[in-house]
């Protein structure tokens, strides 16, 4: 009898699950390119918010505006990049300037404004490559792009 209790018991359990539904898994398409794409980014230190555009196969421009509507335009910034789809490793030159490094987070693990997007995250680099750090062991400059 208490076999059957408990056989009786785990039923319910599984019906009981049965009845939540399920999480529905959204997939996204990879990025091959990065070639005619629009990324923005903010800079809380300046309050200076970014349109990234990723022109042609490996220029671009970082337009800069002082605030969320873009109306005025505060600094333009031309840049060279390279993009491995592979890996998703992201570089960037800006003309005359610094160097960046990073990676593309694929979309779906991140959200914005309770929004999916794909993230660039980028360290400033020297010329090898690799990030460049403060004095005080910390992350000299990044960037953070997103895309819908």
């Amino acid at each position: 009898m208490k076999l059957m209790k408990v056989l009786a018991m785990a039923l319910v359990m599984f019906a009981a699950v049965g009845c939540f539904p399920e999480e529905e898994i959204t997939e996204y398409p990879e990025l091959e390119s990065l070639e005619g794409t629009l990324w923005y980014s903010y800079d809380g230190t300046d309050a200076t918010y970014y349109d990234v555009l990723f022109d042609s196969a490996d220029q671009g421009v970082m337009v800069g505006y002082n605030s969320a509507e873009r109306v005025e335009e505060v600094s333009r910034q031309a840049f060279g990049y390279g993009f491995d789809a592979q890996i998703d490793v992201v570089t960037l030159d800006f003309v005359g300037g610094k160097s960046y490094g990073g990676i593309l987070v694929p979309k779906g693990e991140f959200q914005i404004s309770e929004k999916d997007v794909y993230l660039i995250q980028l360290y400033e680099v020297d010329e090898n490559g690799d990030i460049i750090y403060t004095a005080e062991g910390e992350i000299q400059s990044t960037l953070l792009m997103w895309k819908e």
